[in-house]
């Protein structure tokens, strides 16, 4: 029987709708009742009652802060979803309550708890990422809240660039890229100075054999987070290339992406042209691919998503390719595709852009001629793969993957998957039945002859056939 609910689902206007229509006196019971026997929500439905005192709910919001940082138990990796969600209410005590009307003390309050940060994530496993994430939602807050409140007594950039100093965690990673919320283009401009003679006056610190000069690292990062505040690559492109002259690979792809952010394509091609390690040449590609798009350079793109789709020959790779070409074009760029799928390349690849080019009979050729490596194809590719064929009416190629799944399953005693085991044997058992000739695959009874001998004893495998 399906689990159904009583009830139809609803927006959230229709729900604002219907309880409105409810009498206070109901919702009221509703609310003490929900207070009375979920504790969890205790702090949500207190903060909501004081609303329209922001002093007392602001007093209320810190003392929940305050126990942040005097908590001493350590929060393992189950606990930490429902840590997360508790922090993520407190937030929203703060600016559901207090952004719009109180923002100073919606700023107060954040900041005091961005600088529960560090005791916090000192005794919690915060392998998910929850936890980090909320703090780093709280940082995006802060600049509001401040932008909110604009108290002309505060040097803005200079509390922006001591609260990025606390930021050993990365959970204020946001902070500078997002400044631009709080700060003017002529302030922003002044921080990037500042975090530029930082970094270039670390430079000339004489490196100690064998240690990165994090000082000179930290600051280039910050002045790069503070181009993309002020949108400008050109100043990103600095941050690098004042500690690295030669910028490798890695850092002249974050340059290209940077400026074809901003559409500007010229810039990237001065990196484009350089010769590149083997191992980034399809970075590379794909950046050209993005230069030439935004330069309108039809010729120049199909040559490059030509060469990608040489280099991974995958229906996705392809269909790109087939963007670019004129009709003209497209009859015989199907046929090379098809014959290059046929010779050889990945096994997975190759058979998906036969079936996506509608040439079922040759992917089923290839998947036969090349049935022994199935089993090198990932689990969740094989399946998908198998489906396929199914659908398309390619039994004997669908037996193959079936068979390739069942036997990756049993040779590697996965117990707790002998449920799917045995699903696959009896989608077997049912294409055996409409299959005359096995070649050159081995017959249905000899292929479970053969099962048996091998994995005979894993009984609990054959008890669900």
């Amino acid at each position: 029987m399906k689990n159904e609910t009583l009830f139809p689902v609803m927006t959230i206007d229709d729900l604002k709708q219907k309880l409105a229509d409810i009498d206070a006196a109901t919702l009221q019971d509703f609310i003490l009742d929900l207070y009375l026997h979920y504790p969890e929500l205790n702090d949500k439905i207190e903060a909501l009652l004081l609303y329209s005192d922001p002093a007392a709910l602001a007093n209320a919001l810190g003392k929940r802060i305050q126990s942040l940082r005097r908590g001493r138990k350590f929060i393992d990796y189950r606990a930490s979803f429902d840590f997360s969600r508790q922090l993520d209410a407190l937030l929203a005590d703060i600016e559901n309550g207090l952004l719009a009307n109180s923002p100073k003390y919606a700023f107060e309050l954040v900041d005091k708890f961005l600088a529960t940060a560090e005791p916090v994530l000192n005794r919690i496993d915060d392998s998910g990422g929850e936890v980090g994430e909320v703090y780093r939602r709280a940082v995006l807050l802060w600049l509001t809240a401040a932008r909110g409140w604009q108290d002309a007594n505060v040097d803005w950039p200079e509390r922006v660039y001591q609260l990025y100093q606390q930021n050993d965690y990365g959970v204020l990673d946001p902070l500078l890229p997002n400044a631009q919320l709080l700060l003017t283009r002529d302030q922003l401009e002044q921080l990037a100075w500042r975090y530029e003679s930082a970094l270039r006056k670390a430079l000339k610190t004489p490196e100690q054999a064998g240690k990165a000069n994090f000082t000179a690292l930290a600051n280039g990062v910050a002045m790069g987070a503070i181009a993309q505040a002020l949108h400008d690559p050109a100043l990103y492109e600095r941050s690098i290339l004042i500690h690295s002259p030669q910028p490798n690979n890695l850092q002249m792809k974050a340059i290209c992406e940077n400026f074809l952010h901003y559409e500007q394509p010229e810039a990237a091609m001065r990196y484009l042209n350089q010769a590149w390690e083997s191992r980034f040449e399809h970075d590379r590609l794909e950046l050209l691919d993005k230069v030439y798009a935004q330069m309108g350079d039809r010729q120049q793109l199909k040559q490059v998503r030509y060469q990608l789709f040489q280099a991974q020959q995958c229906h996705t790779s392809f269909m790109r390719y087939l963007e670019v070409l004129d009709e003209e074009e497209k009859a015989d760029a199907c046929d090379e595709a098809t014959a290059k799928a046929e010779q050889g390349g990945n096994l997975l690849r190759s058979t998906e852009l036969l079936l996506n080019l509608g040439q079922t009979d040759r992917a089923q050729a290839l998947v036969l001629l090349r049935h022994q490596e199935l089993v090198e194809c990932f689990y969740n590719d094989l399946l998908r793969l198998a489906k396929a064929f199914e659908k398309e009416g390619c039994d004997l190629a669908a037996t193959a993957c079936y068979r390739a799944l069942l036997l990756e399953i049993l040779m590697q005693g996965r117990s707790k998957a002998y449920g799917h085991g045995a699903r696959y044997f009896k989608k077997l058992e049912a294409l055996a039945g409409r299959i005359k000739v096995f070649d050159p695959l081995l017959e249905h009874h000899a292929f479970v002859q053969q099962l048996q001998s091998a994995h005979g004893r894993k009984s609990s495998f054959w008890a669900r056939l």
